[in-house]
């Protein structure tokens, strides 16, 4: 096994990881989401309506988890919004040229978000920063999760990029070398 797929493997491995855990995000919204309508409502049936305290700011954070968690999954697989009808109308250098700007552009703005996320994320850890309301729920854990996604982003469009201009390091989702080109 050579480095570039060692490489490769170990960020597809840490990817789907991050999707499960971006999975298991969004089912965890459902079912608060369920639980709250249903002990907000409570009281169309005669008995004492109950809402879920703090529902809200758990729902922030796990959309924070679901959205950051699961970018570099669908920037490995190629799945993420693409201008296709103009970009397969460009001959292979310009085409490939504007892979790379798009890959550059991608690389700046989220590592800009890293950077800042994980400014701030260590900071609300430094003081134990929490939501105010009737439950102290912590803010910290959303805020370091939003870090983590965007550096794991970053580092999957970096390995992009690269396999631009490197043709041993163009993979697709499969691991299998392929030329980069329209999303399949």
């Amino acid at each position: 096994m050579n480095a570039r797929s060692a490489i490769a493997r170990w960020m597809m491995r840490v990817n789907l990881w991050c999707g499960l855990a971006s999975g298991f995000a969004l089912l965890a919204m459902m079912l608060m989401g369920a639980v709250d309508v249903i002990g907000s409502n409570l009281d169309l049936a005669g008995l004492t309506a109950r809402p879920v305290p703090a529902a809200f700011e758990f729902m922030a954070t796990m959309m924070v988890v679901n959205v950051f968690l699961a970018m570099a999954l669908g920037q490995s697989r190629r799945r993420h919004i693409r201008v296709e009808i103009v970009l397969n109308a460009l001959p292979r250098p310009l085409r490939r040229a504007a892979e790379a700007f798009s890959l550059l552009c991608a690389i700046a703005l989220f590592g800009l978000i890293a950077w800042f996320g994980w400014k701030s994320g260590l900071h609300a850890t430094g003081v134990g920063e929490y939501a105010p309301g009737l439950i102290k729920y912590p803010v910290w854990p959303a805020r370091l999760v939003l870090a983590v996604g965007a550096t794991l982003m970053t580092v999957q469009c970096a390995f992009d990029l690269a396999g631009l201009f490197v043709a041993r390091l163009r993979t697709d989702s499969t691991g299998a070398g392929s030329e980069p080109g329209p999303a399949r």
